[in-house]
């Protein structure tokens, strides 16, 4: 097990990104941060996004900005979305990152 996150989001997107921050975030503090987006959640990772609310922040540049923070593991396992920008996961796949991240937070 190593000692990375794991962000997991089912939810679809909302007005705020807070998974999204919370990964930067843990990630500025040299901590190894996994992205995993399930179901309704993969919608997350749609290309071109704006801020939904009024000084929000752009999920499409928070995903943008991940690599620059090491954030490279940015998965989803999903049946009714598929993009090429992000790892397309099988379930096995998925529980091996939950398995062996040493903490998961759920969004």
């Amino acid at each position: 097990m190593d000692k990375s996150i794991l962000i997991l989001v089912t939810q679809p997107p909302t007005p705020d990104c807070e998974a999204l921050e919370y990964a930067l975030a843990m990630a500025a503090f040299d901590i190894p941060v996994k992205l995993l987006f399930v179901g309704d959640g993969a919608y997350w990772l749609q290309q071109n996004q704006t801020a939904r609310k009024t000084g929000g922040k752009s999920p499409s540049k928070l995903l943008a900005a991940s690599s620059m923070y090491g954030i490279d593991d940015i998965g989803y396992v999903s049946d009714s979305y598929t993009t090429t920008d992000f790892q397309s996961l099988t379930q096995a796949e998925a529980s091996h990152w939950i398995n062996s991240s040493h903490h998961v937070v759920t969004f």
